[in-house]
């Protein structure tokens, strides 16, 4: 797994793990003190929504976290993609622009015209002898 994808991993994972080792009846037991420390009774409609609302606000603080790490996540594939694309771009083209009469080896659309069969005069770099 790449080093961005398991730091983000990580930070998600953190806070739930250590969510996770609170048990169900410790975390009740929290959402419960919570709520009496609102004013609210325990066994009354009141009482039973804000630990509702503690459990929903639970949940959206996981979902936000996931979708933000998502979110990232697709960031950095843009950037990977991007920099995948310019550097595929900055390939450096050695084929010859030009034969040895000073005709271009390319078309207008930019595909390789050079000499394409036998008897095809090429340069010799060893050759000293002018024409």
């Amino acid at each position: 797994m790449p080093y961005f994808k398991m730091r983000y991993l990580l930070i998600a994972l953190v806070p739930l793990a250590v969510a996770g080792c609170v048990s169900a009846e410790d975390q009740r037991a929290v959402d419960q003190d919570k709520c009496a420390s609102y004013g609210y009774r325990p066994g009354t409609n009141r009482f039973a929504d804000c630990m509702m609302d503690q459990d929903q606000q639970r949940a959206d603080d996981q979902r936000r976290t996931m979708e933000s790490l998502e979110r990232q996540d697709r960031r950095d594939q843009a950037r990977r993609d991007a920099l995948n694309a310019s550097a595929r771009a900055s390939v450096i083209d050695d084929r010859p622009q030009y034969d040895k009469d000073g005709n271009p080896n390319f078309d207008t659309q930019g595909n390789y015209q050079g000499c394409h069969g036998i008897g095809c005069e090429v340069d010799n770099p060893d050759d000293d002898s002018d024409d």
